[in-house]
């Protein structure tokens, strides 16, 4: 075969994180006695998606993330309380998240029969390996490479770098990084300088994407990961 190490993505490329997200969401703003308006979700979003893109900039760390969004959130939508306390109490919620985008365990099922499969997230280190062991995918695992026990995020190569420290593979041309971000996950491939396989879960290919492949599906990726 072509390869023979498959870094993979979590969120959006394995795990329907936005289905998890909501989920989680829901359950504290109850909790907290927040209601779970359109104007508050949105609030919540804008400021969610602000630190994370601050953290792809390397402009903040994960543990000041966690809690500086629930402070924009409270902000924005013009409420009081304890951005701490809603940032203890949704990770909790969010770790028991692990919901599975169609074909993503039989991928990894598959793929693991031939190479080792290593995750590759940027993400909460507590929230990532709870999702994980509750997980139908975890048995066909063989690394989990989280940005916040690596100290960078992705697109930063050195999580790459990590895994491919983990599998003791030398051969860059050998390794293959499947992942639904362009800015994330494809920008870090790119910067290691291994494969890339771009996954829009049945949206239009963007053109001028820079990965090496793009799948609308899992199973195309499949096809691609297993070639000889």
């Amino acid at each position: 075969m072509k390869y023979d190490i498959l870094l993979c993505d979590l969120d959006d490329t394995l795990f329907d994180f936005h289905k998890g997200e909501a989920i989680a969401l829901e359950n504290t703003f109850r909790r907290f006695g927040i209601p779970t308006t359109p104007e508050n979700l949105s609030a919540y979003h804008t400021a969610n998606t602000e630190q994370w893109k601050k953290l792809e900039r390397g402009e903040t760390i994960s543990e000041k993330l966690r809690v500086d969004r629930f402070s924009g959130f409270l902000a924005l939508a013009g409420l009081e309380g304890d951005a701490q306390a809603l940032c203890d109490d949704y990770m909790e919620q969010l770790g028991q998240q692990c919901w599975p985008l169609p074909f993503s365990t039989e991928l990894i099922r598959r793929v693991s029969e031939k190479m080792p499969v290593y995750l590759v997230t940027n993400g909460i280190a507590r929230i990532q390996r709870d999702r994980l062991s509750r997980s139908e995918i975890k048995p066909y695992v063989t690394g989990l490479i989280i940005s916040e026990e690596v100290g960078a995020s992705k697109p930063n190569p050195k999580m790459i770098y990590e895994a491919l420290a983990q599998a003791a593979a030398d051969d860059l041309s050998r390794a293959v990084m499947l992942g639904d971000s362009l800015t994330s996950d494809i920008a870090a491939a790119n910067n290691a300088g291994i494969d890339s396989i771009l996954f829009t879960n049945g949206k239009e290919i963007p053109e001028g994407h820079k990965a090496t492949y793009a799948v609308k599906t899992l199973e195309e990726a499949l096809t691609l990961i297993l070639a000889e």
